[in-house]
């Protein structure tokens, strides 16, 4: 990410019709992929506890 920003308004220039596609998310964009990532960590963390050897 910290290498992409930099660059987002040259990609964007350089992109024509797709310049959208490199627009600053909104706040609620933001959100919800903050939300989205947090129910995955959640997930794989539930997962590889019921993955774990019991050492029996």
């Amino acid at each position: 990410m910290a290498d992409y920003l930099p660059r987002r308004g040259d990609l964007a220039a350089r992109a024509g019709e797709l310049a959208s596609l490199f627009r600053d998310p909104t706040l609620q964009e933001q959100f919800d992929q903050a939300g989205e990532q947090l129910l995955l960590v959640v997930g794989m963390e539930l997962l590889r506890g019921r993955t774990r050897p019991t050492g029996r």
